[in-house]
């Protein structure tokens, strides 16, 4: 497996910190005054401190990220520790498509720089590319 790589705006680097161990349980690597490495499902997420870039307005698009579960046990298990940690939400989760090609489950959380991260999980794993 390739593993990905992404850089995110951080205004806060321990509220970084805290939100994605917290949440999404990742590992953190390699840590610095200006940016932390986090192990983000077994791919290189970092924050890097930079509060100019952190943007003051919420939207969907064009900007966010996230990951797709392949199994809906995964996927409520991580909508349900997001909300007994209060994880504030961009939107609750939700269904689009169904029954149509692309038929899939979804929520946002907002991190503590109002970093978007969408979750999903697929009904059929063979719509994640088509």
């Amino acid at each position: 497996m390739s593993i990905f790589h992404l850089a995110i705006p951080s205004h806060d680097l321990s509220l970084s910190k805290a939100f994605y161990t917290q949440v999404f349980e990742a590992k953190i690597g390699r840590e610095y005054p200006h940016y932390v490495v986090f192990n983000f499902y077994g791919h290189q997420l970092v924050c890097h401190l930079a509060p100019e870039d952190v943007s003051k307005e919420l939207k969907m698009y064009p900007r966010h990220f996230g990951r797709i579960f392949e199994k809906k046990e995964d996927f409520d298990a991580l909508y349900e520790r997001a909300k007994k940690v209060q994880t504030p939400f961009f939107e609750e989760s939700f269904e689009r498509f169904p029954g149509k090609t692309g038929w899939h489950y979804s929520f946002f959380l907002v991190d503590p720089s109002n970093n978007l991260i969408e979750i999903k999980h697929y009904v059929n794993e063979v719509d994640i590319f088509s």
